[in-house]
Protein backbone atom coordinates (compact mmCIF):
# COMPACT_ATOMS: atom_id res chain seq x y z
CA UNK A 1 0.00 0.00 0.00
CA UNK A 2 1.63 3.41 -1.12
CA UNK A 3 2.62 5.69 1.66
CA UNK A 4 0.50 9.13 2.44
CA UNK A 5 3.30 11.62 2.22
CA UNK A 6 0.43 13.89 3.55
CA UNK A 7 0.81 12.55 7.16
CA UNK A 8 4.16 13.57 7.82
CA UNK A 9 4.73 17.36 9.57
CA UNK A 10 6.24 20.12 7.63
CA UNK A 11 8.99 20.00 10.59
CA UNK A 12 9.57 16.81 9.39
CA UNK A 13 9.74 17.39 5.69
CA UNK A 14 11.79 19.88 6.53
CA UNK A 15 14.41 18.09 8.48
CA UNK A 16 14.39 15.04 5.19
CA UNK A 17 15.03 18.12 2.87
CA UNK A 18 17.73 19.27 4.52
CA UNK A 19 19.06 15.59 5.08
CA UNK A 20 18.85 15.17 1.48
CA UNK A 21 20.84 18.41 0.45
CA UNK A 22 23.62 17.77 3.31
CA UNK A 23 23.83 13.95 2.15
CA UNK A 24 24.50 15.56 -1.62
CA UNK A 25 26.87 18.04 -0.54
CA UNK A 26 28.83 15.62 1.44
CA UNK A 27 29.54 13.87 -2.29
CA UNK A 28 29.95 16.73 -4.18
CA UNK A 29 32.70 16.94 -2.14
CA UNK A 30 33.57 13.65 -1.65
CA UNK A 31 37.10 12.92 -3.20
CA UNK A 32 36.12 9.73 -4.82
CA UNK A 33 33.03 11.64 -6.33
CA UNK A 34 35.98 14.29 -7.65
CA UNK A 35 38.37 12.60 -8.79
CA UNK A 36 35.76 10.66 -10.74
CA UNK A 37 34.53 13.54 -12.17
CA UNK A 38 38.36 15.09 -12.88
CA UNK A 39 39.01 11.97 -14.71
CA UNK A 40 35.99 12.66 -16.81
CA UNK A 41 36.85 16.24 -17.87
CA UNK A 42 40.88 15.10 -18.48
CA UNK A 43 38.96 12.22 -20.69
CA UNK A 44 37.66 14.73 -22.61
CA UNK A 45 40.82 17.27 -22.54
CA UNK A 46 39.32 19.98 -20.22
CA UNK A 47 42.97 20.10 -18.71
CA UNK A 48 42.22 23.12 -16.63
CA UNK A 49 38.70 21.69 -15.36
CA UNK A 50 40.28 18.77 -14.32
CA UNK A 51 42.89 20.13 -12.45
CA UNK A 52 41.00 22.47 -10.42
CA UNK A 53 39.38 19.35 -9.49
CA UNK A 54 42.50 17.76 -8.87
CA UNK A 55 43.60 20.83 -6.77
CA UNK A 56 40.81 20.26 -4.61
CA UNK A 57 41.87 16.77 -3.94
CA UNK A 58 45.16 17.47 -3.15
CA UNK A 59 44.34 20.15 -1.02
CA UNK A 60 42.16 17.77 1.15
CA UNK A 61 44.16 15.18 1.48
CA UNK A 62 46.37 14.01 4.08
CA UNK A 63 48.25 11.86 2.16
CA UNK A 64 48.39 9.15 4.53
CA UNK A 65 47.84 6.09 2.37
CA UNK A 66 50.49 5.50 -0.60
CA UNK A 67 47.72 5.34 -2.93
CA UNK A 68 46.79 8.86 -2.33
CA UNK A 69 49.54 9.97 -4.25
CA UNK A 70 48.04 8.67 -7.49
CA UNK A 71 46.49 11.79 -8.02
CA UNK A 72 49.77 13.44 -8.35
CA UNK A 73 49.80 11.64 -11.26
CA UNK A 74 46.90 12.70 -12.59
CA UNK A 75 47.12 16.47 -11.99
CA UNK A 76 50.56 16.19 -13.47
CA UNK A 77 48.78 15.35 -16.83
CA UNK A 78 46.53 18.60 -16.36
CA UNK A 79 49.47 20.43 -16.14
CA UNK A 80 51.63 19.05 -19.11
CA UNK A 81 47.75 19.49 -21.05
CA UNK A 82 48.10 23.24 -19.90
CA UNK A 83 51.76 23.41 -21.14
CA UNK A 84 52.18 24.03 -17.10
CA UNK A 85 55.85 22.13 -17.55
CA UNK A 86 57.26 23.39 -14.42
CA UNK A 87 54.53 22.44 -12.09
CA UNK A 88 54.00 19.17 -14.02
CA UNK A 89 57.44 18.01 -13.11
CA UNK A 90 57.02 18.86 -9.49
CA UNK A 91 53.93 16.49 -9.59
CA UNK A 92 54.64 13.91 -11.31
CA UNK A 93 58.41 13.50 -9.14
CA UNK A 94 56.09 13.34 -6.32
CA UNK A 95 53.86 10.42 -7.81
CA UNK A 96 57.69 8.47 -8.67
CA UNK A 97 58.57 8.91 -4.90
CA UNK A 98 55.54 6.37 -4.06
CA UNK A 99 55.26 4.46 -7.55
CA UNK A 100 58.29 4.35 -9.99
CA UNK A 101 56.38 3.07 -12.69
CA UNK A 102 57.76 3.54 -16.49
CA UNK A 103 54.20 5.09 -17.53
CA UNK A 104 54.93 7.78 -14.81
CA UNK A 105 59.01 8.06 -16.05
CA UNK A 106 57.53 8.56 -20.09
CA UNK A 107 55.66 11.26 -19.06
CA UNK A 108 58.06 13.21 -16.99
CA UNK A 109 60.31 12.19 -20.33
CA UNK A 110 57.85 13.91 -22.28
CA UNK A 111 57.54 16.84 -19.88
CA UNK A 112 61.17 17.03 -19.97
CA UNK A 113 60.87 17.73 -23.37
CA UNK A 114 58.79 20.65 -23.19
CA UNK A 115 61.23 22.34 -21.03
CA UNK A 116 64.13 21.50 -23.01
CA UNK A 117 65.91 19.78 -20.93
CA UNK A 118 67.99 17.33 -23.34
CA UNK A 119 69.84 15.89 -20.28
CA UNK A 120 66.73 14.96 -18.36
CA UNK A 121 65.24 13.65 -21.45
CA UNK A 122 68.51 11.32 -22.41
CA UNK A 123 68.69 9.88 -18.55
CA UNK A 124 64.94 8.56 -18.72
CA UNK A 125 65.91 7.15 -22.57
CA UNK A 126 69.10 5.77 -21.73
CA UNK A 127 67.40 3.66 -18.87
CA UNK A 128 63.99 2.48 -21.22
CA UNK A 129 66.69 1.49 -23.82
CA UNK A 130 68.81 -0.53 -21.30
CA UNK A 131 65.30 -2.46 -20.96
CA UNK A 132 64.52 -2.16 -24.29
CA UNK A 133 67.71 -1.71 -26.82
CA UNK A 134 65.35 -2.88 -29.97
CA UNK A 135 62.90 -0.08 -29.39
CA UNK A 136 62.91 1.87 -32.36
CA UNK A 137 60.46 4.51 -31.57
CA UNK A 138 62.64 5.33 -28.42
CA UNK A 139 65.81 5.01 -30.31
CA UNK A 140 64.30 7.99 -33.10
CA UNK A 141 63.43 9.56 -29.80
CA UNK A 142 67.00 9.84 -28.27
CA UNK A 143 68.87 10.35 -31.76
CA UNK A 144 66.83 13.45 -32.16
CA UNK A 145 67.53 14.77 -28.59
CA UNK A 146 71.03 13.70 -28.80
CA UNK A 147 71.22 15.80 -31.96
CA UNK A 148 69.86 19.15 -30.01
CA UNK A 149 72.12 18.20 -27.60
CA UNK A 150 74.60 18.46 -30.10
CA UNK A 151 76.34 15.16 -29.56
CA UNK A 152 76.09 14.13 -33.11
CA UNK A 153 78.52 11.18 -32.36
CA UNK A 154 76.19 9.67 -30.66
CA UNK A 155 73.12 10.53 -32.48
CA UNK A 156 74.60 8.79 -35.62
CA UNK A 157 75.52 5.76 -33.55
CA UNK A 158 71.33 5.29 -32.75
CA UNK A 159 70.66 6.23 -36.42
CA UNK A 160 72.61 3.64 -37.83
CA UNK A 161 71.37 1.21 -35.25
CA UNK A 162 67.89 2.20 -36.51
CA UNK A 163 68.90 2.01 -40.07
CA UNK A 164 70.01 -2.33 -39.03
CA UNK A 165 65.79 -1.77 -38.36
CA UNK A 166 64.43 -0.27 -40.54
CA UNK A 167 66.55 0.79 -43.78
CA UNK A 168 65.62 3.90 -45.14
CA UNK A 169 66.25 7.40 -47.34
CA UNK A 170 65.00 9.41 -44.48
CA UNK A 171 67.24 7.68 -42.17
CA UNK A 172 70.22 7.93 -43.97
CA UNK A 173 69.18 11.80 -44.85
CA UNK A 174 69.25 12.30 -40.65
CA UNK A 175 73.17 11.15 -41.17
CA UNK A 176 73.26 14.20 -43.20
CA UNK A 177 71.78 16.34 -40.94
CA UNK A 178 74.46 15.20 -38.00
CA UNK A 179 77.34 16.22 -40.35
CA UNK A 180 75.48 19.53 -41.36
CA UNK A 181 74.92 20.12 -37.93
CA UNK A 182 78.92 20.05 -37.17
CA UNK A 183 79.64 21.26 -39.99
CA UNK A 184 81.50 18.69 -42.17
CA UNK A 185 79.75 19.93 -45.12
CA UNK A 186 81.99 17.09 -47.36
CA UNK A 187 80.25 13.73 -45.93
CA UNK A 188 76.68 16.36 -45.29
CA UNK A 189 76.64 16.61 -49.11
CA UNK A 190 77.92 12.57 -49.90
CA UNK A 191 75.40 11.67 -47.93
CA UNK A 192 72.71 13.66 -49.59
CA UNK A 193 74.29 12.16 -52.78
CA UNK A 194 73.54 9.23 -52.46
CA UNK A 195 70.44 9.42 -50.96
CA UNK A 196 69.44 11.63 -54.21
CA UNK A 197 70.77 8.91 -56.11
CA UNK A 198 68.97 6.00 -54.93
CA UNK A 199 65.69 8.06 -54.12
CA UNK A 200 64.91 11.27 -56.42
CA UNK A 201 61.86 11.65 -55.47
CA UNK A 202 62.33 12.74 -52.06
CA UNK A 203 61.97 16.73 -52.22
CA UNK A 204 63.41 17.13 -48.47
CA UNK A 205 66.49 15.82 -49.35
CA UNK A 206 67.07 19.13 -51.79
CA UNK A 207 66.00 20.69 -49.12
CA UNK A 208 68.90 19.96 -46.68
CA UNK A 209 71.31 20.14 -49.20
CA UNK A 210 70.16 23.58 -50.83
CA UNK A 211 70.04 24.89 -47.09
CA UNK A 212 73.31 23.69 -46.44
CA UNK A 213 74.56 25.10 -49.78
CA UNK A 214 73.17 28.72 -48.76
CA UNK A 215 74.37 28.55 -45.37
CA UNK A 216 78.04 28.16 -46.91
CA UNK A 217 77.47 30.94 -49.43
CA UNK A 218 78.05 28.62 -52.23
CA UNK A 219 75.47 29.87 -54.55
CA UNK A 220 76.20 27.53 -57.30
CA UNK A 221 75.93 24.59 -55.83
CA UNK A 222 72.58 25.56 -54.08
CA UNK A 223 71.07 26.28 -57.34
CA UNK A 224 72.15 22.64 -58.43
CA UNK A 225 70.17 21.19 -55.78
CA UNK A 226 67.53 23.48 -55.78
CA UNK A 227 66.92 23.63 -59.24
CA UNK A 228 66.68 19.49 -59.16
CA UNK A 229 64.50 19.40 -56.60
CA UNK A 230 61.83 22.03 -58.24
CA UNK A 231 62.00 19.46 -60.66
CA UNK A 232 60.30 16.71 -58.67
CA UNK A 233 58.18 19.45 -57.09
CA UNK A 234 57.71 22.86 -59.41
CA UNK A 235 55.52 24.55 -56.58
CA UNK A 236 57.88 23.98 -53.43
CA UNK A 237 57.49 27.28 -51.74
CA UNK A 238 60.24 26.85 -50.02
CA UNK A 239 62.48 25.63 -52.90
CA UNK A 240 61.64 28.47 -54.40
CA UNK A 241 62.51 30.70 -51.43
CA UNK A 242 66.04 29.25 -51.45
CA UNK A 243 66.48 29.83 -55.90
CA UNK A 244 65.48 33.44 -55.02
CA UNK A 245 67.82 33.88 -52.24
CA UNK A 246 70.61 31.79 -54.57
CA UNK A 247 70.01 34.20 -58.10
CA UNK A 248 70.09 37.32 -55.81
CA UNK A 249 73.35 36.92 -53.90
CA UNK A 250 74.84 35.96 -57.70
CA UNK A 251 73.55 39.05 -58.75
CA UNK A 252 70.26 37.98 -60.67
CA UNK A 253 68.55 40.15 -58.95
CA UNK A 254 65.57 40.01 -61.66
CA UNK A 255 65.23 36.48 -61.76
CA UNK A 256 65.70 35.89 -57.50
CA UNK A 257 62.97 38.58 -57.20
CA UNK A 258 60.66 36.79 -59.44
CA UNK A 259 61.19 33.67 -57.39
CA UNK A 260 60.90 35.70 -53.44
CA UNK A 261 57.76 36.64 -55.04
CA UNK A 262 55.55 33.98 -55.44
CA UNK A 263 57.03 32.63 -52.29
CA UNK A 264 55.76 34.97 -50.70
CA UNK A 265 52.99 35.41 -52.23
CA UNK A 266 51.91 31.31 -51.33
CA UNK A 267 52.43 32.67 -47.78
CA UNK A 268 56.19 32.02 -47.06
CA UNK A 269 56.40 35.10 -44.84
CA UNK A 270 60.41 34.65 -44.75
CA UNK A 271 60.43 35.81 -47.96
CA UNK A 272 59.26 39.41 -47.44
CA UNK A 273 62.71 40.41 -45.59
CA UNK A 274 64.31 39.60 -48.75
CA UNK A 275 61.92 41.04 -50.76
CA UNK A 276 62.34 44.42 -48.70
CA UNK A 277 66.08 44.00 -48.59
CA UNK A 278 67.19 43.31 -52.42
CA UNK A 279 63.74 43.97 -54.71
CA UNK A 280 61.75 46.91 -53.52
CA UNK A 281 62.69 49.52 -55.87
CA UNK A 282 65.73 47.60 -57.94
CA UNK A 283 63.65 47.25 -60.82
Amino acid sequence: MPMNFRVYSSGLIAALVMSSFFVAAQSKSDPAVLEAQADTLMGKEDYAGALALYDKIVQASKFKSPDDYKVYYKRAFSHYGLEHYAEALKDVNQYLEKFPDDQAKLLRTYINQGLGNTEAQLEDLNAFLAANPANTDLLRWRASVLMEAERYDDARRDIRQLMAYQPGPELKSYLGLCYFYEHNIDSALATFDEVIASNPEIVQTYLYAGSLCLDEEQYDAALFYIDKGLKQEPSNNTLLFYRGIALVEKDNVKDGCRCLSKAFAAGLDDAGQYLKQYCYGSE
